[in-house]
């Protein structure tokens, strides 16, 4: 009993599955994906194995119809069925079986498939498919901003209880844990679908904080000769405005202080250091402990903490 959407980018090279329904853990059983395979919604009367059935039979070749055709073949239950498929050309199938409670909802668009059951009415796909048509951004708010959608149209008539979204890579990866761009999942919420969008934006910030510190040329984590002051300063800054968006958490106003002391800016270290210690008092020793891993240098560590 639940409305879902598929959808796939084929500019930026991603796929995935976003789903909402008024029963707890609805990403434990109703959204699959994987990175240069596919993505599946099993609903209704879900079965489970639907997921990983049908991205085992795409990663062996099978196209979105011929899984289909297979699994519905081989299932006794599949009039209690709900199921979306998109593979990694974007083909798209989908089945409602007969005794499936409606209202009923089913949407098309290219490269995407809106989907629902036991809804306030049958217009909720199509909404869901006008929200994501409609947005501007990236396939993860795109995704969100079709559940919404969904939901202001109507939604699942029971209510509103959990919320899951699944997005990968259209590329094929060597592991299938590989190529997950978000995993998000709200297992019980009075509104799901807002905090699953609160944890995209959550994720959105840290990802920015990543790319700073740990990606292969972040300015932190990298070599110290091969950043120039400008990218310091931008790094900085980034940092900050990631610091506005986290509120009580201090996660980027200490990685600001670090960048800011490997440049030699030891007084806007010391000053966004006491701001972010002022949230988590452990902060200087974390500090410290980073001159230990070659991080920051004794140098760093004097002019920055010690006044």
């Amino acid at each position: 009993m639940t409305f879902s959407i598929l959808a796939y980018d084929p500019i930026a090279g991603q796929l995935g599955v976003a789903s909402q329904s008024h029963y707890p853990g609805v990403g434990a059983v109703v959204t699959w994906a994987e990175a240069g395979v596919g993505a599946v919604a099993t609903q209704a009367f879900a079965d489970p194995s639907y997921g990983p059935r049908a991205l085992a039979l795409m990663r062996a070749g099978m196209d979105a119809g011929q899984v289909l055709t297979h699994l519905l073949g081989a299932d006794a239950g599949r009039e209690t069925r709900q199921v979306g498929i998109l593979d990694v050309a974007g083909n798209v199938a989908t089945h409602t079986g007969r005794l499936c409670v409606p209202a009923l909802s089913e949407a098309h668009a290219p490269y995407a498939l809106a989907i629902g059951n036991t809804l306030d009415s049958d217009t909720i796909a199509a909404a869901m498919v006008h929200g994501y048509e409609t947005t501007d951004g990236d396939l993860t708010h795109r995704l969100l901003a079709a559940l919404q959608s969904g939901q202001t149209a109507g939604g699942d008539i029971r209510g509103m209880q959990s919320a899951a979204l699944r997005v990968v890579r259209t590329e094929p990866t060597q592991d299938p844990w590989d190529g997950v761009i978000r995993d998000l999942r709200v297992d019980d919420h009075s509104y799901p679908i807002a905090e699953l969008g609160r944890l995209a934006d959550l994720y959105d910030v840290f990802d920015a904080i990543s790319e700073v510190v740990f990606a292969p040329q972040g300015v932190v984590l990298g070599a110290r000769e091969v950043h120039s002051a400008h990218s310091y300063v931008a790094a900085a800054e980034r940092l900050v405005r990631a610091d506005h968006l986290l509120g009580a958490n201090p996660e980027a106003a200490f990685w600001a202080a670090v960048v800011h002391a490997r440049a030699g800016r030891s007084d806007l270290a010391r000053r966004l250091l006491d701001s972010a210690t002022r949230r988590n008092r452990r902060l200087p020793e974390l500090f410290r402990r980073l001159v230990d891993t070659g991080i920051l240098t004794e140098a760093d560590v004097d002019a920055s903490i010690r006044h």
